[in-house]
């Protein structure tokens, strides 16, 4: 009898264990545990701790957001500073395109110059000196022989001051650009290549530690790195541009020079002084605009726009908007500068 009771007793034991696997293996009874399991934790552990854990997690991804934000504008000011002072800009004449081994674009456009252009130039001066050569002596008679003589002596005077002048154009227009080039070193050396922007000062987005805000300003940010690259772009075409007219035009000087012998053309050798020099100052305007660019940037503020500032969305937004405009602005002032030159020196 007494190994009859054990023996049911194990058979008991064994049907127990058998429902115990068969709930365990059941989902609905794994799923109510878990949901158990939490909720016991939430009730046990107190609240305070997690409300800290989320603010420094909040204040740990902000901080991130805000840093990676400013170090993405930061780089884009460091970005259009190396045009200026480092660059095509302040580079002097004979390397202002660089060089292929031993060979500058400077002695190509030389060579250009003295082998073709200068006897143009020449030809052209020989020709005007002919036709006032003419027109004195139509004037010279009989009784006027001292002042047909005195013209001539003149114009024997003034036509080798312009061949001196021909001769010696090529290197004359260096000068010029030197002279444009004393004023961009002047100017670069007054304020600089730009001051780092402080995005702290002036938009409430990296002040604040609002997620949504700060993840708006890098989407913005990584779109205005487009934006700069853009301006980055134009601005060395404009000023790769800028020195390849300055070469194309010292070649060709021998004859609007020349043209500046006769009247009835004396006209286009002054325009073609006036653009020379227009687009020898063009760096000037382009080495200011790339200077004041974080200047400008530095004082734009989230209200400025006429945005009401509700929370630091909105703030940010309006800040971005400003930012991305003056970036655009940047791009038409590049574009734009040459023409601004011209209407300064009044071509």
């Amino acid at each position: 009898s007494t190994g009859h009771l054990r023996g049911r007793r194990l058979r008991r034991g064994g049907l127990a264990m058998g429902r115990a696997l068969a709930l365990a293996r059941d989902r609905r009874f794994a799923l109510a545990f878990v949901a158990t399991s939490v909720a016991l934790i939430a009730i046990l552990l107190p609240e305070p701790a997690f409300a800290s854990i989320a603010d420094d997690v909040n204040s740990w991804l902000c901080g991130v957001l805000r840093d990676t934000c400013n170090w993405i504008f930061n780089s884009q000011v460091d970005v259009l500073k190396s045009i200026s002072t480092d660059g095509v800009l302040s580079a002097s004449f004979d390397q202002m395109l660089g060089s292929a081994g031993t060979v500058t674009m400077r002695d190509v456009v030389h060579g250009v110059w003295e082998a073709a252009i200068l006897p143009i130039g020449c030809g052209v001066l020989s020709l005007a000196f002919t036709l006032q050569l003419i027109r004195i002596s139509q004037r010279m008679d009989g009784n006027a022989s001292m002042p047909g003589v005195r013209e001539v002596v003149f114009l024997l005077v003034f036509y080798a001051v312009f061949l001196f002048v021909l001769q010696h154009s090529f290197e004359l227009m260096q000068s010029v650009y030197e002279v444009s080039r004393l004023a961009v070193s002047r100017v670069s050396d007054l304020f600089g290549t730009g001051s780092a922007l402080d995005l702290q000062a002036v938009s409430i987005t990296t002040t604040d530690d609002d997620v949504a805000a700060l993840l708006g300003m890098l989407v913005v940010a990584l779109v205005s790195w487009v934006v700069v690259i853009a301006a980055y772009v134009v601005a060395l075409v404009v000023s790769w541009a800028r020195a390849l007219q300055i070469y194309i035009m010292a070649a060709f000087s021998p004859i609007p020079l020349a043209l500046l012998s006769e009247d009835e053309t004396r006209q286009m050798g002054v325009g073609y002084l006036r653009n020379f020099a227009s687009v020898c100052l063009a760096g000037v305007v382009i080495l200011v605009l790339l200077v004041s660019f974080p200047i400008v940037l530095g004082g734009l503020n989230a209200a400025s726009a006429g945005v009401p500032v509700l929370d630091s969305v909105v703030g940010g937004l309006s800040y971005a908007l400003q930012y991305l405009a003056m970036c655009i602005l940047l791009i038409l002032a590049l574009v734009k500068s040459g023409g601004w030159v011209r209407d300064v020196m009044g071509g």
